[in-house]
């Protein structure tokens, strides 16, 4: 009664808001609430008519292993997030915001309450093991979070584009989270970035500080599945090494939504196998929430769908028996995330190009295939092959580009032998569904990477990081384990020695990153260091204009950096020589003159018009110009 109560409410405030096309979708929901509403009544006068029904409510329940009232709450969930879909919208501006969030989040609580067990066993960690999640979860976010602002040196324009697209929810708090923004990804991580920026300003650690937590997270439950998975040595080890992973911190450093991918990967596919070997309902449930909120991140994130489903199906080969307990829990899981995603979900079907997107810039067949055939002269099977060895060889010997360059592969020398021998380690455990799944991750984005252009590119291996640092972890607490039965060593001194190992490795892939990548690290090219050195310049300047003299090379707002620092100051290209009538008029009291190498004629020009003026220069590291400036206090437009 009370759910069909409130779902009649709903569509009552819905009918008004949605175009007159699909105003059906509100009657929809008012019937339903109606039904409902009508069925609790007349179930609760004791209607003989509703034993049929009855009967087929308590046979579903039953099956589903929950009671008739949380079988409400299921159908409930379901109609909660479809009208958080409506109350949203397909455009860009949300139809309402606070009855859309509002029913989504009321959407995923019903569901939790209708899909718990209440009876069922839950594993109960000790203080000591959340001790030590709490101690790896602090010390990794603070050396993610440290010079936060100066490492990486420069904020590139990616960066500031999503830290615009932030900062618009600022400004427009109607605009849709269940939709997309910059670069076509979901907007829900650039509104949790406006909460930051809110706080901390519109500032370079505003945006980086979310991606510092995600990684640090990452690092916490990397030790917790590990250790479910593996062992308490295990998981520590894995952990360890993340926490010091070069690739890890870089990615844990950057306003990007790439690093968040790897925890949800770690969620969902930890929690999987959690309950399908224990039939642990709970962790499906859990799974299934985190597979849903995955999807609002990183484009990589929809692989999970085709890794959940071939490890289950290999999975089923090799363990039948577990399918039998198991099959309402994966039917349960699947649910979780279609109540999850149903928002977004319904944003891409009405906007496809936005979900094709990420596929369409990075795809290796088509038109690339084609022509690397004319190129090489070789068979597309050879060059496809190449691409696959080149993926794999990304995490252990060809260094990564793109979006990390820092000429070492994913998993410098040590660790990558280290990691070479767990997976021989796992080749011996095939029948073991924790070697399954973790094989199965590494070789999907042995296969993403082999898919995509260029194939080394860094930002397309984030979510396959914890995997790896799994495998490390694995290979250590086992050639530890296999010393100890085979050599007789004593297990403590196999530990210590074990964890100075990999504390050694992270320490050194930390001393790389902070130390010998970052002071050569470019980020972006010269166009985008000129973009912050102006930007750092001009953030504590008020009413004044700049006048841009960068043609042909780039213009004002090329490097999103300086809109994003500095929001306040209006920049105006001038592609046409000093004078011309081209060009825009400027109207400000004071103005600051920028020009670029190449641009030095415009300068004199400018200084022979207003000889009252400042003049300096800011130069590169290797004293080459970045560009000349000149201040003009009191103009007066010619």
């Amino acid at each position: 009664m009370i759910g069909g109560l409130t779902a009649f409410i709903i569509g009552l405030k819905l009918f008004p808001l949605l175009p007159k096309e699909i105003s059906w979708q509100a009657n929809l929901i008012l019937g339903i609430g109606l039904s409902f509403l009508i069925l609790g009544t007349a179930n609760l006068y004791g209607f003989s008519s509703l034993e049929k029904l009855n009967k087929w409510v308590f046979k579903i329940s039953g099956r589903l292993k929950i009671t008739s009232t949380q079988l409400v709450f299921l159908s409930l969930s379901l109609l909660l997030s479809f009208c958080a879909a409506l109350a949203a919208g397909t455009s860009g501006i949300m139809r309402h915001q606070g009855l859309s969030i509002g029913c989504w989040i009321a959407a995923l609580l019903l569901f939790i309450l209708g899909g718990w067990q209440a009876d069922e066993p839950f594993p109960k960690p000790t203080r000591k093991t959340w001790g030590i999640a709490l101690v790896l979860f602090l010390v990794s976010t603070l050396v993610r979070s440290l010079a936060l602002t100066d490492i990486p040196p420069l904020l590139n324009g990616d960066e500031a584009s999503a830290g615009l697209s932030a900062a618009a929810f600022l400004g427009d708090s109607s605009r849709n989270i269940f939709g997309v923004s910059w670069f076509s990804f979901p907007s829900l991580f650039f509104y949790l970035q406006s909460f930051f920026i809110q706080i901390f300003g519109q500032t370079t650690f505003a945006i980086r500080f979310p991606s510092a937590i995600a990684g640090g997270l990452t690092v916490s439950v990397v030790y917790l599945i590990g250790k479910r998975i593996f062992s308490e040595r295990a998981g520590l080890l894995a952990a360890i090494f993340l926490a010091g992973s070069h690739f890890h911190n870089h990615f844990s450093r950057i306003a990007l939504n790439n690093i968040f991918d790897g925890f949800w990967y770690l969620l969902s596919l930890g929690m999987l196998w959690d309950g399908w070997k224990n039939q642990r309902r709970s962790s499906f449930l859990a799974a299934g929430l985190s597979f849903g909120l995955a999807q609002y991140f990183y484009a990589s994130s929809r692989f999970l769908i085709g890794i959940i489903a071939v490890w289950v199906l290999v999975t089923i080969v090799i363990q039948q028996k577990k399918l039998i307990g198991n099959r309402t829990n994966l039917a349960l899981l699947i649910l979780a995330f279609v109540v999850v995603v149903l928002p977004l979900g319904l944003f891409f079907i009405e906007h496809p190009d936005d979900f094709m997107a990420p596929f369409v810039r990075v795809q290796g067949l088509g038109d690339w295939l084609s022509t690397e055939v004319q190129i090489r002269g070789e068979p597309a099977w050879k060059i496809l092959s190449d691409q696959l060895i080149a993926s794999a060889k990304t995490l252990i010997s060809k260094p990564s580009e793109v979006w990390y360059s820092p000429r070492v592969p994913i998993l410098r020398p040590v660790s990558a032998g280290i990691f070479i021998a767990g997976l021989i380690l796992l080749g011996f455990r095939l029948r073991r569904s924790s070697s399954l799944l973790l094989l199965i991750w590494i070789g999907s984005f042995v296969l993403i990477g082999g898919l995509s252009v260029p194939v080394s590119s860094a930002q397309r291996y984030v979510a396959v990081l914890p995997a790896c640092a799994l495998v490390i972890g694995f290979a250590m607490d086992e050639i530890a384990s296999l010393l100890e039965i085979n050599w007789k060593i004593p297990q403590k001194w196999l530990t210590v020695i074990s964890l100075a190992i990999i504390t050694a490795v992270g320490v050194s892939d930390l001393y790389f990153y902070l130390f010998t990548y970052t002071p050569i690290s470019s980020m972006g090219g010269t166009n985008t260091l000129v973009a912050q050195r102006l930007a750092d310049d001009l953030q504590d300047k008020e009413d004044l204009q700049v006048a841009f003299f960068g043609s042909p090379r780039m213009g004002y707002y090329s490097i999103r950096s300086t809109q994003y620092l500095a929001p306040h100051i209006e920049g105006l290209d001038f592609i046409h020589p000093w004078g011309s009538e081209g060009n825009p008029q400027l109207t400000a009291g004071a103005v600051i003159f920028i020009f670029l190498p190449g641009n030095e004629e415009n300068l004199s020009l400018v200084i022979e018009d207003y000889p009252i003026g400042t003049k300096s220069i800011e130069q590169n590291v290797d004293d080459s110009v970045l560009y000349w400036s000149y201040t003009v206090n009191n103009f007066i437009s010619p």
